[in-house]
């Protein structure tokens, strides 16, 4: 069933519903009418009596209710009685032998005064009464029978009926089962086109977003993911553009040099200075390519808590420091402390390590880290005095470009880590007294102490 169209589908559960209710209302009617009719049969068989009897109530039928006394004389007049004896003999009225012994033999066998009976004659149904008096000392047998003539006829003349109105309803639904699959099919159909525009990055596919159903909102969430795959694909072409021309330089230094020694031309002088100018921009490269398959990492690999550890933001920073310090001759100022935080320390130091990176290759003669927290939050400040930021740099942005138009993915990778720890780093100008002309990274990380303890809970 699912492989076939929407509007069969639909249609076949039309027909489902109207067979099921056909049914139901068949078995339910068959059995109602059929009770009914043989309540009416049986209360014209006891109407008839009346007018077989020779008490007073016919006399008093006729002057209480007249209308009533001829509904029952015409009645009375589709009834035919029968009158037997105790050994079988047949004193008044006629009807076929077989049907005569029949009831002569419940006659025999009944015990009650008076008690109906229904049998089947050459596939007519007879309804019949048998009384049972006494006359002179002598049992008779009072028989008050009619055939069912119109029964059969009518259950099948109304069985007949709702088959036509059935099939027309099937054929009706017919029609509403293909109007309704094409009026939920053509957003459906217009969005599955729109996608395979989408997929053939077609970014300005039109899709039908003004709709407040299901239908609306799956629109919407295609047109979210169109948005997004958009920039992606942007984000894409820039990060390959700003590849090949930032790893091309190295890449080109490296051939030339290389070519040079092998043809014993020194660029630098001697091979030993030209030697190092390739391993300088091997090491160039080397860090490139380190950060873009770190992007990579942080970008495609889902958050794992369980790795997660205590990190000592303190011990860490002193760590970096005395890395660098020796890598430009800078006075150097750590104060505070952060505490520790839940974390991945590997990640952390990254970022704390980029950051430094970018502050001693910017800073002219110092760098302040300052250290403070709460019971919620650690902070991290990282200060340098180098040159302000320009206001409208995006220094977080994926590929963002240095002043010297270099391609540049560290501040990235820290926003990414940050985000990641569920964190805020935010980068400004300080100008205030003393601290002008200051460059300030800060690191805002939550604890995690309370989801830990929930969560052992």
């Amino acid at each position: 069933m699912k492989n076939r169209s929407l509007g069969f589908q639909i249609w076949a559960m039309f027909l489902l519903v109207i067979a099921t209710l056909s049914i139901v209302i068949l078995v339910v009617m068959r059995s109602s009418i059929g009770n009914f009719i043989d309540e009416q049969v049986y209360a014209t068989l006891e109407n008839s009596e009346v007018f077989f009897s020779e008490d007073a109530s016919v006399i008093e039928m006729l002057q209480d209710n007249p209308i009533e006394f001829d509904r029952r004389k015409q009645e009375s007049r589709s009834v035919n009685v029968l009158l037997l004896s105790k050994n079988g003999k047949l004193y008044y009225g006629g009807a076929p032998q077989q049907l005569v012994n029949q009831m002569y033999r419940d006659a025999i066998d009944q015990e009650k005064e008076m008690q109906k009976y229904t049998t089947r004659l050459d596939k007519e149904d007879v309804y019949y009464s048998i009384l049972k008096m006494e006359i002179k000392g002598e049992t008779y047998y009072r028989v008050s029978y009619v055939w069912d003539a119109y029964r059969q006829e009518l259950i099948t003349q109304l069985f007949s009926k709702i088959g036509w109105v059935v099939a027309i309803v099937s054929i009706l639904t017919l029609f509403i089962a293909f109007w309704l699959a094409r009026r939920l099919t053509h957003p459906l159909i217009e969005i599955e086109r729109a996608v395979g525009k989408i997929a053939a990055q077609k970014w300005d596919t039109p899709l039908p977003l003004d709709r407040g159903d299901e239908i609306g909102r799956l629109a919407r969430s295609v047109d979210a993911m169109r948005m997004d795959l958009e920039k992606q694909d942007k984000a894409q072409k820039s990060l390959l553009q700003n590849i090949s021309h930032d790893l091309k330089t190295p890449i080109m230094v490296i051939r030339s040099y290389a070519q040079s020694i092998s043809d014993g031309i020194y660029p630098d002088g001697d091979l030993t200075g030209s030697v190092s100018v390739i391993e300088e921009e091997a090491e160039r490269l080397e860090k490139k390519v380190a950060a873009l398959l770190y992007v990579t990492k942080l970008d495609y690999f889902e958050l794992d808590r369980s790795t997660w550890d205590h990190v000592d933001l303190d011990r860490m920073v002193h760590l970096l420091q005395k890395r660098f310090v020796g890598t430009k001759a800078l006075t150097w100022k750590i104060t505070g402390e952060a505490g520790i935080v839940l974390g991945e320390g590997e990640q952390l130091r990254v970022a704390l390590e980029n950051v430094l990176d970018n502050a001693i290759r910017y800073a002219e003669s110092n760098i302040e880290i300052r250290l403070s927290g709460t019971r919620q939050t650690a902070t991290v400040e990282i200060l340098n005095d180098g040159p302000p930021l320009e206001a409208s740099s995006p220094l977080f942005h994926q590929f963002s470009r240095g002043k010297e138009g270099k391609f540049g993915l560290g501040l990235y990778i820290v926003k990414r880590i940050v985000e990641r720890h569920e964190g805020e780093v935010t980068i400004e100008n300080l100008i205030a007294g003393n601290e002008q002309n200051k460059v300030c990274v800060k690191f805002n990380f939550p604890r995690h102490f309370q989801e830990e303890s929930s969560g052992k809970k």
